[in-house]
């Protein structure tokens, strides 16, 4: 499950606010409202293993799993209008809106403890953080983002102990850093179930960890795969085993092309 908490710092936590004035009186509950599409929306469907949490002025939680949402569209205004019934919901004493918008009274610290009783691993995304590429998610993530505004001195310091990643140097909305967060999980899940493929063979193994070591220099992981003949099965002497060297499916082209640089053309697979 990846989970992804939007901190709102001046969306009310009251329903007595305008669809019409999503930005103005409504505290830029349309910055959180895109950002609920973008964690939750694909181009035909909806990401059934996704969770997005708001916290709303420290004071209000209000929880959208993607399995259970109901009545969802890719709209600002009719899905700030499910976040007005929720508060409305809430102030009649309710625990649930709309079907599958769950809402409570909880501020960061009792969810963050919520959160640490799932097993899920808090994750704080910022501009300052450790570059993602060199970052291994963890199997239950939970993104933290603030909305329009930089965390208070008090979220920072709730946050201080956690990971913090940064997707880049450049500032990004919430709803874009969003959006490059699933891109990069879906991309590195792809590539955990792909089978790797067959970029170069040759007769050589210390020319075989050359190019495997060339292919690390250019951030391309790969592996090294020996064959030995049938003659000499189940043990290979110097010089007798074929070593493949195997790649990503999305790397293949790109190897071959870095291979043919150094040493002779790759093989065709």
């Amino acid at each position: 499950m990846k989970r992804f908490v939007l901190l709102g710092h001046k969306t009310p936590i009251t329903p007595d606010f305008h669809l019409n004035d999503l930005p103005g009186a409504a505290g830029r509950i349309d910055v959180l409202c895109r950002a609920i599409g973008a964690s939750l929306f694909l181009s035909h469907g909806m990401r059934r293993d996704v969770e997005v949490n708001l916290l709303l002025q420290d004071q209000v939680h209000i929880r959208i799993p993607g399995d259970r949402v109901k009545r969802l569209n890719p709209d600002e205004r009719s899905t700030a209008a499910l976040i007005k019934h929720a508060l409305k919901a809430l102030e009649e004493g309710k625990r649930q809106g709309t079907p599958g918008i769950y809402v409570s009274k909880q501020n960061l610290s009792g969810l963050l403890q919520s959160l640490a009783e799932l097993d899920a691993t808090p994750i704080v995304l910022h501009e300052t953080g450790t570059p993602v590429d060199s970052y291994q998610f963890p199997e239950h993530p939970a993104f933290i983002l603030s909305d329009h505004m930089d965390f208070s001195i008090e979220e920072e310091m709730a946050l201080a102990d956690f990971d913090r990643i940064s997707l880049g140097s450049n500032i990004l909305h919430t709803s874009q850093a969003i959006t490059v967060t699933h891109y990069l999980m879906d991309q590195r899940e792809e590539d955990r179930k792909a089978e790797l493929v067959l970029v170069y063979k040759i007769w050589d193994e210390t020319q075989a960890q050359m190019i495997k070591a060339l292919l690390e220099d250019f951030e391309i992981p790969s592996n090294l795969v020996m064959q030995a003949p049938a003659s000499l099965y189940p043990m290979a002497v110097d010089g007798m085993a074929e070593v493949q060297i195997m790649v990503r499916p999305r790397d293949l082209e790109r190897a071959r092309r870095i291979i043919s640089d150094y040493f002779e053309a790759p093989i065709e697979s």
